[in-house]
């Protein structure tokens, strides 16, 4: 009778911890795409890429490098999310981003996604307007923005 006790609150901790990460996954989905609808209606395209201007530093630089080599690509739309000052974001990548067709910066925080995620850059596909994946550049998926480039190349 232990071992049964202990085997179901074993798996009632693990289908747990699988749902908070569909949970996760659904609010992320849910944050991007009502930020998209908001904000960019129409607007994107292929690839979203959402940059946060705070928050994991060499995730954040990878984004920024990213947008620097992409920034003209009509493929992409940027979204730039708590940026501290533009003229230095310029500065990083070499290249002016304001009035770009593709570059929207959120001076509302309409793109302020609701996990522990927001500190990482994100990259969202989209066909039809929804996004049909997305994932995050961060410490434990460090290869996001070179699979990108893969997909854009």
């Amino acid at each position: 009778m232990k071992y049964l006790f202990a085997i179901l609150i074993i798996a009632l901790m693990f289908l747990g911890g699988c749902k908070t990460k569909n949970t996760d996954s659904d609010a992320e989905i849910e944050s991007i795409e009502n930020g998209l609808n908001k904000a960019v209606p129409g607007k994107a395209k292929t690839w979203v890429v959402i940059l946060p201007g705070l928050g994991c530093n060499g995730c954040i630089q990878e984004g920024e490098a990213f947008m620097r080599d992409y920034v003209d690509s009509a493929n992409v739309l940027f979204i730039l999310t708590k940026v501290q000052s533009v003229k230095i974001l310029q500065l990083k990548i070499g290249k002016t981003i304001v009035d770009r067709a593709n570059v929207f910066i959120d001076h509302d925080g309409v793109f302020n996604i609701q996990t522990k995620n927001v500190v990482y850059p994100c990259i969202a596909q989209l066909k039809d307007g929804n996004i049909v994946a997305h994932q995050f550049q961060s410490p434990s998926n460090s290869q996001a923005f070179e699979w990108l480039r893969t997909q854009l190349d």
